[in-house]
């Protein structure tokens, strides 16, 4: 990839490049910019002559590119394992860091650096049809890299050079906007470990800055325990989920008024540091235990006998050194080792345990 540093620039203004810079600017919110960023990037992209377009923050405070991470803001066009390369293993790439370090956009077809030699064009651009594209670092004012645009065309004839030479002024709003999309949240007081997302109304996630991405997909099961948390009207829960053979402590935080399924709110994650010395049998069953559910209706859920739930409570006991099954459930709860289920007809379900009274 090159600089495109020969493009002319008009001497009138195009009106459309004018009132998309315009409507940029007036994003001023997570969830405002969640909603109206993907039609914008279409309008960009269609002035532009591109097919595809995307825009990517980097979520750390690291000032060095190579340690970044990334997630996507908003992406219109791309196929999601093109839009996951773009965001992730390019970026990381000697060419990707080509673009971070540039302060001007740089275009495939203009290529000085063999970009078309690379895996990145042969393996994953090019088979999804773009021939050529430019790519962006996005800047704060005070020259913190903070997100990057990419514009993909399917021919280099496609890409308008006159439309073109506006793409320097539109990133510098684009990096307000990246950095508004992916503003901290209010109230989330959490020690630096805790990866941190923030879910809009609508269900959109949305990266925080100075957070990682999390260390679990938020798939339909852990947003059904989520989802079971909001209903129950508690602003903070804290649980353990077993996901890719990896456990992880996951924290949903409401803060803004009353939780409800409907309302933006954040999920924190960390490696699980601690199951208080149980095993995942052990916490699933204990999990049931603070739902109220008799050994019974374990016994059915997990495919035990009886017998063997009723040993595992007893070992449970004797390892939380707790008094009765109501001990052994509060201790587990405090401390956010309970391992839910997401089934709304679970005896694992974390309203059950949320809407018990304290004993």
């Amino acid at each position: 990839m090159a600089v495109v540093d020969d493009a002319p620039v008009p001497a009138v203004p195009d009106v459309s490049m004018l009132e998309l810079v315009a409507d940029l600017a007036t994003l001023g919110s997570p969830d405002d910019t969640t909603a109206r960023l993907p039609q914008m990037l279409d309008r960009l992209a269609d002035e532009v002559g591109a097919n595809a377009c995307q825009v990517d923050a980097a979520t750390t405070t690291s000032r060095g590119t190579a340690t970044k991470h990334w997630q996507t803001l908003a992406s219109i066009g791309y196929a999601r394992p093109v839009s996951r390369h773009l965001g992730g293993e390019f970026l990381h790439s000697a060419h990707g860091r080509l673009v971070l370090e540039s302060r001007d956009p740089l275009r495939i077809e203009a290529d000085t650096h063999d970009f078309r030699g690379t895996t990145h064009f042969h393996d994953v651009l090019q088979p999804a049809g773009y021939d050529d594209g430019i790519s962006l670092a996005l800047r704060s004012p005070d020259d913190v890299v903070v997100g990057i645009v990419h514009l993909s065309a399917c021919s280099a004839d496609d890409l308008r050079t006159e439309t073109l030479a506006a793409l320097p002024a539109i990133g510098r709003v684009l990096a307000r906007v990246t950095e508004v999309a992916s503003c901290t949240v209010r109230d989330v007081t959490l020690p630096p470990e805790y990866a941190v997302v923030r879910v809009d109304a609508q269900g959109r996630v949305r990266p925080v800055v100075g957070r990682d991405p999390l260390h679990l997909d938020l798939d339909d099961d852990v947003l059904a325990i989520v989802h079971d948390i909001l209903s129950t009207g508690v602003r903070f829960a804290g649980f353990l989920h077993q996901q890719d053979g990896r456990l992880v402590e996951v924290r949903v935080h409401v803060p803004e008024g009353r939780s409800t399924v409907h309302q933006p709110y954040v999920v924190a994650t960390r490696p699980a540091e601690s199951t208080l010395g149980l095993t995942m049998r052990q916490l699933e069953v204990l999990t049931a235990v603070a739902t109220g559910a008799g050994n019974r209706e374990i016994a059915e859920e997990l495919f035990l006998t009886q017998r063997t739930v009723a040993a595992h409570v007893e070992a449970i006991l004797t390892r939380l050194d707790a008094p009765s099954r109501a001990g052994a459930a509060a201790k587990a709860t405090a401390a956010g080792v309970l391992l839910p289920s997401g089934r709304p007809d679970s005896v694992r379900s974390l309203s059950a345990v949320l809407r018990r009274p304290v004993v």
